[in-house]
């Protein structure tokens, strides 16, 4: 079970290691805070994303590169 209490209306997302980094990074670079403020960060990227056309369009030529990172990188 996790340790952390499940918020009403979310569900578990799973992003790559260094995207979580970068995130966590952005979060402590923005002046409000709050504990789940890194879910309310990654829904509104998604919302952008899916919302905007140029947004989606950089989205899914930066989805190709990812797609090969994932290829190179070694599972452990």
């Amino acid at each position: 079970m996790s340790k952390f209490p499940l918020e009403p209306g979310y569900k578990a997302v799973l992003v790559r290691e260094e995207t979580k980094r970068k995130l966590q990074a952005f979060r402590k670079d923005i002046p409000e805070k709050d504990l789940l403020q890194e879910r309310r960060l990654a829904t509104a990227a998604l919302e952008y994303c899916l919302s905007n056309e140029n947004a989606r369009k950089q989205m899914l030529e930066l989805a190709r590169s990812v797609v090969l990172l994932d290829l190179e990188t070694p599972r452990p």
